[in-house]
């Protein structure tokens, strides 16, 4: 199985068997998070594997599982979305290897010893107790045309990232992204949240929208097509009352593709 095909068939999974790993190929997962790039490959990150049996983790909804992976980011400017394109990308890459996991957006580390970088999520992993994958309609998620306007050409290439976009996984499935395309671009947004939890909500939605690059930057690697990511002055200039602009996509030589 490839990661694109693990877009259309990956689910959070939320019960584990109580079954180690073994060491090698927790080597290798560790080693796929360092090797994965990002939006913004200089922006400093670091992963660490806990073992659930360690305790060191607490928080609400804690699922019980027999590993944990943080990924710790410095903090700067586009270190959210950056981080859920990295932590996305090894969701995938786990799920290849049978390996079932779930964000824990509510999770943190106790008696954290990081001194330079900040813990900016947590993940659970493991081999599940439940079923691994779901078909492809079982997907509850908006339909494209609730979050995309098209103002120039809509062809194979757009369909194609911004279906892989649609099935992304997002904090209480809010689905915060939103999308305007163009020639050759495709702008990203989300959604600004309300007064209450605003900062944390918000922060959610930075994350969300890194998972969902993820899912296009996959599909452009799978499709032989190549994606540029930019943030326009042009559009950053703009006041959006109810969408934040996270960045655009350029689709290079797309002519050739569709």
């Amino acid at each position: 199985m490839t990661l694109y095909e693990a877009i259309f068939r990956r689910k959070s999974i939320r019960k584990y068997r109580d079954t180690e790993i073994d060491p090698k190929l927790l080597e290798k997962i560790e080693q796929y998070g360092e090797d994965a790039v990002g939006i913004r490959p200089e922006i400093r990150t670091k992963w660490k594997i806990l073992k659930g049996s360690d305790k060191r983790l607490a928080g609400l909804f804690l699922v019980k599982a027999p590993y944990y992976v943080v990924l710790y980011s410095e903090i700067c400017e586009d270190y959210r979305k950056n981080a859920g394109c990295l932590m996305e990308q090894l969701v995938l890459y786990l799920h290849t290897k049978g390996i079932g996991s779930c964000y824990q957006g509510g999770a943190r580390v106790k008696h954290e010893d990081e001194k330079e970088l900040e813990p900016v999520m947590i993940m659970a992993f493991g081999y599940p107790a439940e079923p691994l994958e779901r078909d492809r309609e079982a997907f509850k998620r908006m339909e494209l045309n609730r979050f995309v306007k098209v103002h120039g050409n809509f062809g194979k290439v757009q369909r194609k990232l911004l279906e892989a976009a649609r099935v992304a996984p997002s904090a209480m499935n809010l689905q915060p992204w939103r999308f305007v395309v163009t020639d050759g671009k495709i702008h990203m947004f989300v959604k600004k949240p309300g007064k209450i939890g605003y900062q944390m909500q918000q922060d959610f939605n930075l994350f969300d929208a890194g998972i969902a690059l993820a899912h296009m930057l996959v599909t452009a690697e799978e499709q032989w097509f190549d994606l540029e990511y930019q943030k326009l002055d042009s559009i950053l200039e703009k006041d959006f009352p109810n969408n934040m602009y996270v960045g655009s996509l350029l689709i290079l030589n797309e002519s050739e593709k569709i």
